[in-house]
């Protein structure tokens, strides 16, 4: 029986500074989006089930949460925005000016197991960049992920890149049968070097293919591995990957940017309908991913023509509380204003005031509870509120931590806000 006020599994209540930190976050990745000229797309919060699923393969499909609508009709709230993104453009952008930036800020829904740091509902910030396939389409979107980590106030994070097509140009080489294919994923995926070395004996493998294989877990580092990965390329494929990969890291490192960059050509997990350049984001103490993307195009072409498109998403609560944990500036309630009137006083005069001040992004909280001078020079006290205007009759009190003025309403109203 269910507890009155119970809320599901896996969702929360955001409310007082903790909504305002998750909005002030929020309006900073949306500028930061915005400044390298990308447009907000809104994509809806209920998609068809089958049209989410097709293109995204099992892992996220799995996750998807069902319900059938009073028409019989199997719907699904949207489990990531890249693919709602991908079938807005391939059904109605496709004709825009390429290539096409757009951002998105929304939450998404999974069907995730209890776990420490996994929520049902969460929101994602991300971008995708539509209609270009080259390093500097990828470059770009890399850098701005960076920016908008560093937006969001992260100082120590990392983001670790590799490159699916490099894992199944190696696949297709080996000739595998699937459940060969399935056992050798899992066994890489797992990162447990005796678990591949006791599946690499079973497999039909040449010397060259096994010595791929049993490098492949050892890919990760800096500048390095892209010189290690070429030593053991079985195909062209494999080498145009791997070069690929050197030139994304040659210009982000001439940007600054390697401090916060890691490679890794064995990792493998990621989005069924990734092809090209995969990534995902990490912190001290994140536990779980802050943020992830990479190249995908084939996706598109499921809902219209085909566009390449790379892209990346954060995760917004997680980026939040890793950003406080760093110690980055922290959005306040506290107002920078308290003002109480007296019963006699007329507040009309101050309206317009009010107004300038709150426009100018500063917090004014107007007592509605009728308190006294006293009671309200307490209440500033206790919360910290740096400045006190009392309205009485003959003018205002001006109260803060080291003053107190008196001042006649007409001089206080043409005062310059230096003054106050």
């Amino acid at each position: 029986m269910l507890i009155p006020g119970q809320i599901p599994y896996g969702v929360g209540d955001l409310f007082l500074e903790d909504a305002a930190h998750q909005r002030a976050l929020e309006t900073r990745l949306r500028q930061t989006f915005a400044g390298w000229a990308y447009s907000e797309i809104i994509p809806p919060t209920l998609e068809y089930a089958e049209v989410v699923a097709g293109p995204a393969g099992s892992q996220l499909a799995n996750t998807m949460i069902r319900f059938v609508d009073r028409d019989g009709q199997t719907l699904a709230l949207r489990p990531d925005l890249t693919i709602p993104t991908a079938r807005a453009v391939g059904t109605k952008l496709y004709a825009e000016p390429l290539p096409l930036r757009l951002f998105y800020i929304g939450n998404v829904f999974r069907y995730e197991e209890p776990q420490a740091g996994r929520r049902r509902e969460f929101s994602q910030a991300g971008c995708e960049l539509i209609g270009a396939s080259t390093v500097a389409a990828d470059v770009e979107v890399l850098s701005l992920t960076i920016a908008a980590l560093r937006a969001a106030g992260l100082t120590d994070f990392q983001l670790t890149i590799g490159h699916i097509g490099f894992y199944h140009s190696l696949l297709a080489a080996l000739k595998l049968t699937p459940e060969a294919t399935l056992t050798l994923s899992e066994a890489i995926d797992r990162k447990r070097q005796g678990d591949l070395a006791a599946l690499l004996p079973t497999l039909p493998l040449t010397l060259p293919a096994r010595r791929a294989l049993q490098t492949l877990p050892r890919l990760t580092g800096g500048a390095g591995v892209c010189a290690q990965a070429l030593e053991i390329c079985l195909t062209t494929d494999m080498a145009a990957a791997v070069h690929h990969l050197q030139a994304i890291y040659a210009r982000l490192a001439a940007a600054g940017l390697a401090p916060h960059i890691s490679l890794d050509l064995g990792e493998i997990r990621g989005m069924a309908y990734y092809t090209g350049i995969t990534f995902e984001g990490f912190a001290p103490g994140s536990g779980a991913a802050i943020c992830s993307g990479g190249r995908y195009d084939n996706l598109i072409g499921h809902f219209g023509p085909a566009l390449p498109a790379v892209g990346s998403a954060l995760v917004v609560d997680r980026v939040l509380r890793i950003a406080r944990q760093q110690q980055a500036p922290a959005h306040s309630l506290t107002p920078d204003w308290l003002m109480g009137v007296a019963p006699a006083a007329d507040v009309t005069a101050l309206q317009g005031w009010i107004a300038a001040r709150r426009a100018a992004g500063q917090v004014v909280d107007v007592d509605v509870l009728g308190r006294s001078e006293d009671a309200l020079r307490t209440l500033a006290q206790q919360h910290a509120i740096p400045r006190l205007l009392w309205l009485h009759e003959e003018g205002i009190h001006l109260l803060t931590a080291n003053s107190a003025q008196a001042w006649a309403l007409a001089d206080f109203l043409a005062a310059p806000p230096e003054a106050l």
